[in-house]
């Protein structure tokens, strides 16, 4: 990818996504609030989840409408769930 195309691909995500400082840096402070609470403990796959959960969310807050963020958010929580339930089930172990 050549630099004018890397240019032109931010400048366009910029539109949806939102400035990248900004979206970044309100991504690291939600994912740092987890982190927190989880007190130094890695995070369990069905935090992961909520890990790109908090990164949409991000976006959304940063940048414009992009219908894929809305989605991506349903899937993960999807997602997210099933493997919450399954760990869930093999801690009472059923």
């Amino acid at each position: 990818m050549t630099e004018d195309n890397i240019t032109a691909l931010l400048t366009e995500r910029a539109k949806t996504h939102g400035d990248a400082a900004s979206t970044f840096s309100l991504a690291g402070d939600l994912i740092t609030a987890l982190m927190v609470h989880r007190q130094g403990n890695g995070i369990r796959p069905h935090e992961f989840a909520v890990v790109n959960i908090l990164h949409k969310i991000a976006r959304i807050s940063c940048g414009g409408y992009h219908e894929d963020h809305w989605g991506d958010i349903k899937v993960y929580a999807d997602l997210g769930k099933q493997l919450h339930k399954e760990l869930t089930d093999q801690c009472q172990g059923g």
